[in-house]
């Protein structure tokens, strides 16, 4: 099988939503319930969730436009090192409804990250792939995320090793919204979102196809 595709070539990347939280000038909710705490204090933004079956999310609106390519990142650490169960990690993609969201998310043991397009209530899930084959993870440092997005495909990473690969088709694109999602039980802090979109031409892989031309007129 012979496969024709498209590189491209990366002329800038340009910061739309950067945060430290120094402050909270973006708006980042804050909340005090029984249920869970949300606070920005020191440099960091933590998020606790109380409850036994309900998973939180805090999110951002962007200036994120529907298929533009972009890098998301964020260093998140989890705060509890007994927890053994949930996930934490990130959304992108969904709009102020939520109808519809993905997540890249990491066991609470570190031991797997999960890639998922899945509706509100988690009653259908349409995608979702499992990674099991980690590179060892400190839980005692601050976990990146990062997300890329480029043509037709995004790719996941964790502290900057590669763990899956999907074509963009499989996740929802009905919004400009980013957020942490934070399973029952657990607390993590943050101390670090970047969004960046990038601007890249698109350049014809023209190269494989020279060289299946000329192994095929030359009978190697």
């Amino acid at each position: 099988m012979y496969v024709i595709s498209s590189l491209y070539r990366v002329n800038k990347c340009k910061s739309i939503l950067k945060e430290d939280f120094k402050n909270n000038k973006s708006g980042w909710e804050e909340v005090e319930k029984e249920t869970e705490t949300a606070w920005i204090e020191n440099g960091a933004y933590y998020m606790k969730n109380t409850t036994l079956t309900r998973w939180n999310f805090y999110k951002m609106k962007t200036a994120l436009k529907k298929d533009q390519d972009f890098i998301l990142e964020a260093c998140i650490q989890p705060k509890n090192q007994e927890d053994r169960y949930g996930h934490f990690g990130l959304l992108w993609g969904f709009d102020e409804q939520h109808e519809y969201l993905n997540r890249f998310t990491l066991s609470a043991d570190g031991k797997r990250s999960v890639v998922a397009h899945f509706e509100k209530d988690h009653r259908r899930i349409l995608h979702r792939f499992q990674n099991r084959k980690l590179p060892n993870i400190d839980r005692k440092q601050p976990i990146r995320f990062s997300i890329i997005r480029m043509g037709d495909y995004i790719r996941f990473f964790i502290n900057k090793k590669a763990v899956y690969v999907a074509h963009e088709s499989l996740f929802a694109k009905n919004g400009n919204y980013i957020g942490y999602y934070i399973e029952p039980g657990m607390e993590i802090s943050t101390n670090y979102i970047e969004l960046k979109k990038i601007i890249a031409d698109e350049m014809d892989v023209t190269t494989g196809m020279q060289q299946f031309m000329s192994l095929e007129e030359y009978g190697n």
